[in-house]
């Protein structure tokens, strides 16, 4: 359906046309595009490959093959291997799931916990939302990386937690760290539905703040959100990438940050061990991008459409 088919379906149903500059913008917000699509298909081939890859056909990612340490991609092992004579295809798949997961989860924690605060300081304001804001500020003046790295080591260090503890601590560091960015967008959205008629309206009604926030503001707050989540993810891959980089975490598992910690050293003699999981991050992280920004301009909503 073109622009004009658009502004003649408004015309027969006896919509008034808004000019061809509107009608263009609101159709291209309905196509999502082809990079969106194609990013949909990395994310859903990728993810699917990191939960069922016990059971697909793939090399034991810590079994050690002889006689191909440092070799080059090959029909036998895809990416090569590294200097150990691990199946760097299969730890590039494997690694998938920590980097995924860690950061997904944080996301989620981060989305209900700083979403929670956004709304209860846009919603009320006052001094509620001056203390909020007063602490997400100091939260924010703090380098993510430095904190990520002192929470870590602080409450696991390597020599006492188990590899699970270590691991939950980083989603835990991961989350406290994409709280503050969370909660200043939910609390911005938040300031602007709640000055909206139809909460007025339920406001003039007698509805409780709880229900105007949780039925009212909530539902039209989430979009925002949901697409700033696309990027928080693809931020805290590179940042969990980081921090088993530095070797903070369970650094006896695979994830893209080990593999790329454990081939710098060999990157003269064999760069392929870095090369393919810096590219899959740089892919996923990529994609992660276009749909966010695919999903922001698709729920977009116009003062002068409301």
């Amino acid at each position: 359906m073109s622009v004009l088919d658009v502004a003649e379906a408004e015309t027969e149903v006896g919509i008034q046309p808004a000019d061809a500059t509107d009608v263009e913008a609101r159709y291209r917000k309905k196509k999502l595009g082809f990079w969106f699509w194609a990013s949909v298909v990395w994310l859903g081939l990728l993810i699917f490959s990191a939960v069922f890859a016990a059971i697909l056909p793939l090399k034991d990612p810590n079994r050690t093959f002889a006689g191909v340490a440092r070799t080059g991609p090959s029909a036998a092992h895809w990416f090569g291997a590294d200097n150990i004579g691990h199946d760097v295809f299969s730890r590039t798949i494997y690694g998938a799931r920590r980097s995924l997961a860690v950061s997904a989860i944080a996301t989620v924690i981060g989305m209900v916990v700083g979403g929670a605060f956004g709304l209860v300081a846009g919603f009320y304001r006052r001094a509620l939302d001056t203390t909020i804001v007063a602490i997400m500020n100091i939260l924010l003046s703090i380098p993510g990386l430095v904190l990520a790295l002192a929470l870590v080591a602080f409450f696991a260090p390597p020599d006492k937690a188990s590899p699970l503890e270590q691991t939950v601590w980083v989603t835990i560091a991961l989350s406290i760290l994409v709280v503050p960015s969370l909660a200043r967008i939910t609390r911005a959205q938040t300031m602007v539905w709640a000055d909206r008629d139809f909460v007025m309206a339920s406001r003039t009604l007698g509805a409780r703040n709880k229900r105007m926030m949780f039925r009212e503001v909530l539902p039209n707050v989430i979009p925002a959100l949901f697409s700033f989540a696309f990027l928080l993810v693809a931020a805290l891959i590179l940042i969990e990438a980081a921090l088993a980089f530095f070797g903070v975490g369970d650094v006896s598992g695979v994830s893209w940050g080990i593999m790329i910690q454990n081939g710098r050293s060999q990157l003269d003699r064999a760069p392929h061990m870095v090369l393919f999981p810096a590219l899959f991050m740089f892919l996923t992280i990529l994609a992660l991008n276009f749909i966010g920004d695919s999903v922001r301009t698709r729920f977009d909503v116009r003062e002068s459409g409301i």
